[in-house]
């Protein structure tokens, strides 16, 4: 059985939830205007938001970033792989580190990062 959560945040993130896992996705940009979030200033702060929606998404299912199995990871140009790699590193650490995949595509508005998550959890719910 499939159940949708979504947490009392503004933003595009949202969850659902099965017995044995979360999927959710965030990024730093308000829906309504497609632009950044003010405190996503920096590629750095960016992916820290991204995190924060989902960790909060998580929160509503039980879970924290440490259930985090795999996340795909989108930026929106080459320049920005790198950078975000080291914020993602920083943000999680000190892990443990889920299974990722990084690609550069276009990304809607002035959004410069997005990361679609899934979380386990460790026993049926």
């Amino acid at each position: 059985m499939k159940e949708l959560i979504r947490p009392s945040t503004k933003g595009p993130s949202a969850g659902a939830v099965t017995d044995r896992f979360v999927f959710t996705a965030a990024s730093a940009v308000d829906p309504a205007t497609m632009r950044r979030v003010p405190e996503a200033e920096s590629l750095h702060d960016e992916v820290r938001v991204c995190l924060r929606r989902i960790e909060k998404t998580l929160a509503e299912a039980g879970l924290t970033l440490k259930d985090l199995t795999k996340v795909t990871c989108w930026v929106s140009e080459e320049k920005y792989r790198l950078e975000f790699a080291y914020a993602y590193r920083d943000l999680l650490a000190p892990g443990p580190y889920p299974s990722r995949a990084l690609f550069v595509i276009g990304l809607p508005g002035d959004c410069r990062v997005q990361i679609d998550a899934i979380a386990a959890r460790r026993k049926p719910a």
